[in-house]
């Protein structure tokens, strides 16, 4: 992203617009150093309209004028409440939404002190903006009078304290942005419970909206959507589902999934909080169309969501993958494609109907009468020493010179490589005799568009098996293509301590949690308090039925907590704080200075290790930790690093890194 880019936002004119438009500027700020921008107010029918209730609006009653300010360039781009956005955006926009979200609950507002202004036996006024809320209304104050109310959140504010209404059912977020996060003075608020009243999808987050092909607002959305993972699932039983293929399943926040495979899969790896779309397609029986499928995938991840496409079989096998990876690459969003298990090797290798036999057959044609296309590319499993002789053969029985081939090498392995040339022109290339694919025919002549910050480019990611597996996830998310290579292994030593003879203890890091709960002896019901450095370490915590009660306001890092401890008076409280033998003291010295009684207990080591073999081909290099820096270079070297894009989980990380280096890292968090 360029520096010193300007852009102007339009905003609706209501105070809540111009604050929460205010609040996707400073998002975007903070991701983007250096762009500025300027608010520009616009009516939209809603604004003008205060009469025609919303549900016989028009779709872009609340976007209309401020779509067209983003047609005419008036504005560059359009901050919205997502949920004021149409079913259907018009084709010349393009939209995403911001990942931030406000309190998605709706509450009821009272008048401070009004105790009766929701009691069942009154026929209590309510305002409400929405058939939802009226038919929660209805359920919870039978004898209730429900008006409507329009206007913006401090319009129907003011109408009930003039006393129009006893009660109004409004948005937390609304009530939250309007006054900077506080709730506003003179009213009562009363949060729902979401299990009580489920809220609109979109509730509480911000969207953009913008030309489309606008490529500086595409290249911004790129920041935030995450790759589409096209899963194979296989055929036949859940267990045809790759390892990868299941870990996709259970970190994604939306599936859409076929019919042709266990459907088991999902229901054993999904979760409640999860969207589980089921698009499958039979003989005369389609729940979506393509189209209707393709949309859905596209703005599942605008919505900045973790998708999964779950396709039976091979999802490159006569499944429309090109199709739907087409429209994913037209909006520039990343994708990620999981070979699998087809029903071509579940019918022929899994029963015994082998297609290839020594002496018997040397290969076989697969073909659907359904397609349409008049090449049948060729794949030969071949080493390069008779790919020569191969070439030659193809073109005497009337393959032209100039037909793409490739020869595929280690394929989905970190030193995975692709040779691209013509039939003519094998016999020039051939200068090994690796082992490969060789294809033959326009196939060859294509590869997954490189897409998302990363670009396809290759990743090392050299973390501990303790967090590489969400380093990856990050890397794939951003479009990159992670090569696991981790460079730290955690030793972990004998906890000689009863935990629970603790008031708290400190945990800095998400893999010291995870082997503080494998070591400990104790019973977690007794457990103390806990103090964690960020985000990551909670969430981990999490995993473990607990959360933290310490943890840093901002900066997610040791030196955070360090400044949270300074805060505190801890005297009289016993603590223990666990670490590995390579962190230092300042924890432990800033809890001595707080009063507490601390043991500092060293729980793992940090040992160097490292795949077999020299460095795999990498354009970029993810370090999660100092250790791993220091790893990479004992065994490699600094030199390895030049030219290389260099990420780091955050500060500690990066003053590990030789001084010229330091400069040119990013942060990358990777949980």
């Amino acid at each position: 992203m360029k520096k010193n880019i300007h852009y102007a936002v339009g905003a609706r004119p209501s105070r809540l617009s111009l604050a929460q438009t205010e609040d996707a500027v400073k998002v975007l700020a903070g991701a983007f150093p250096g762009t500025s921008y300027r608010v520009v107010a616009v009516e939209t029918p809603g604004d003008r309209d205060l009469t025609t209730p919303i549900e016989a609006s028009a779709p872009d009653f609340f976007t209309r004028d401020l779509d067209d300010a983003v047609r005419s360039g008036k504005v560059d781009f359009a901050v919205h409440s997502a949920k004021d956005l149409p079913q259907e955006i018009a084709p010349d926009l393009d939209w995403f939404w911001l990942p931030t979200r406000e309190d998605p609950r709706d509450a009821w507002v009272t008048r401070s002190g009004d105790s009766r202004a929701l009691s069942p036996s009154r026929a209590v006024r309510v305002g409400v903006s929405s058939e939802r809320r009226a038919a929660f209304a209805r359920k919870s104050f039978p004898r209730a009078k429900l008006l409507p109310i329009r206007g913006a959140v401090d319009s129907r504010i003011r109408q009930l304290l003039d006393g129009r209404f006893d009660a109004v059912l409004m948005a937390m977020a609304g009530l939250r942005r309007l006054c900077g996060g506080e709730l506003p003075s003179g009213v009562d608020v009363k949060p729902i419970p979401l299990d009580e009243l489920a809220p609109p999808e979109a509730q509480g987050y911000l969207a953009v909206v913008f030309r489309a092909g606008d490529e500086r607002l595409v290249s911004i959305r790129t920041h935030f959507v995450k790759s589409v993972r096209f899963v194979s699932a296989g055929v036949g039983d859940a267990g045809l589902c790759t390892v990868v293929g299941r870990r996709d399943i259970a970190n994604a926040d939306a599936v859409l999934y076929d019919a042709l495979f266990d459907q088991s899969l999902v229901s054993s790896l999904a979760s409640s909080s999860q969207r589980l779309v089921p698009v499958g397609k039979r003989c005369g029986a389609h729940s979506m169309t393509q189209a209707e499928i393709t949309r859905l995938i596209c703005d599942e991840a605008r919505k900045g969501r973790r998708v999964v496409r779950l396709k039976g079989g091979d999802a490159g096998l006569f499944g429309r993958l090109a199709e739907e990876t087409d429209a994913l690459a037209a909006l520039k969003i990343p994708f990620v494609v999981r070979p699998g298990v087809s029903a071509l090797t579940a019918a022929t290798t899994g029963t015994g109907l082998l297609l290839t036999r020594r002496g018997e057959s040397c290969g076989f044609t697969a073909r659907t009468p359904r397609a349409t296309g008049s090449e049948t590319p060729q794949v030969l499993f071949m080493s390069l020493r008779v790919a020569a002789e191969e070439a030659r053969r193809l073109q005497a029985e009337g393959w032209k010179a100039d037909t793409p081939c490739a020869f595929v090498f280690d394929a989905a392995g970190p030193r995975e490589e692709i040779v691209k040339t013509t039939l003519g022109e094998v016999e020039s290339v051939v200068d090994d005799d690796r082992p490969g694919l060789f294809v033959v025919g326009r196939a060859a002549s294509r590869r997954w568009p490189r897409l998302g910050e990363f670009a396809g480019r290759r990743v090392l990611v050299t973390c501990s098996e303790a967090v590489q597996e969400r380093a990856v996830l990050a890397v794939e998310d951003r479009g990159g293509r992670p090569v696991r290579w981790p460079l730290i292994r955690l030793e972990p030593r004998r906890l000689e301590v009863d935990p629970s003879a603790y008031d708290a203890i400190v945990l800095t890091s998400p893999s010291s949690v995870r082997i503080f709960f494998e070591a400990s002896p104790c019973d977690r019901r007794r457990l103390p308090e806990f103090y964690t450095c960020g985000a990551g370490t909670d969430a981990t915590l999490r995993e473990y039925g607990v959360s933290s009660d310490v943890m840093p306001r901002s900066d997610f890092s040791a030196a955070g907590l360090v400044e949270e401890i300074r805060e505190m008076d801890l005297r009289g409280r016993r603590v223990l704080r666990l670490r590995s033998a390579k962190a230092g003291p300042a924890v432990a010295r800033a809890l001595k200075a707080s009063g507490a009684r601390v043991d500092d207990v060293v729980l793992y080591d940090n040992v160097f290790c490292a795949p077999p073999g020299g460095l795999p081909p990498f354009d970029d290099v993810y370090f999660a930790s100092a250790s791993a820096v220091e790893s990479f270079l004992a065994q490699y070297g600094a030199s390895k690093l030049r030219g290389k894009g260099i990420y780091v989980m955050g500060a500690p990380t990066r003053s590990a890194l030789p001084e010229p280096r330091r400069k040119l890292s990013k942060i990358l968090a990777c949980i």
